[in-house]
């Protein structure tokens, strides 16, 4: 179900004081970053669980992002910036390197001509490879098996390095310290297996 639009999002956001509005942002080695962080149920968690680390939600939708800033605010974190852009400008307003990224339900794009949308298209892996330091992961999941072969296509095609893969995280050697997002949480209740991906730049 989509959020109705909150007019004062962006106002919410900024009195926060964890929206960046100021770019671009420079990132330190051990930052994670998570794109399209949706409500945040993920990395606010992952924020509250390892306060030494610092987390930057990346929802280009403010109505959404309002979401992440009150959960993050709920949980009294200090750890944790947003950032409300679009992934496709995301090496004008980052600069540096992580050693983190995950990329969470990403809409899959399923048309034909939108192939080049989807998150794990080539033209957006150039851009993760920009500010993923040398040892640097990527992890990836997503409900929909689609994308899910599609992705594994393109990291191939790419030349990127496949760490693993898996079409049933949850009954996977990494669903150890798997914490879920929102959607995640409702697709798995129904029964849908999750789909799940990590991978760097390393061959």
């Amino acid at each position: 179900m989509r959020l109705r639009n909150d007019p004062y999002a962006m106002e919410k956001l900024k009195e926060s004081k964890l929206l960046v509005d100021t770019f671009p942002f420079k990132l330190k080695t051990n930052d994670v970053i998570e794109l399209g962080a949706g409500k945040g149920e993920m990395i606010c968690e992952l924020a509250k669980n390892n306060p030494n680390i610092r987390y930057i939600a990346i929802e280009k939708y403010p109505t959404v992002a309002s979401k992440i800033a009150k959960k993050a605010l709920d949980y009294n974190l200090n750890n944790l910036f947003i950032i409300c852009e679009d992934i496709e400008k995301i090496n004008e307003f980052l600069i540096g390197s992580v050693s983190l990224i995950w990329i969470t339900f990403s809409d899959p794009w399923p048309k034909k001509r939108h192939f080049k949308r989807r998150l794990t298209y080539k033209d957006f892996l150039e851009k993760y490879k920009k500010i993923l330091n040398e040892n640097g992961i990527i992890k990836f999941k997503t409900d929909n098996d689609f994308l899910f072969q599609f992705s594994i296509e393109s990291l191939n095609e790419f030349g990127a390095n496949i760490i693993f893969k898996t079409s049933d995280l949850h009954n996977s050697i990494k669903n150890k310290n798997n914490i879920m997002t929102g959607y995640e949480q409702k697709w798995s209740s129904e029964g849908k297996n999750i789909n799940y991906i990590e991978f760097n730049f390393n061959k």
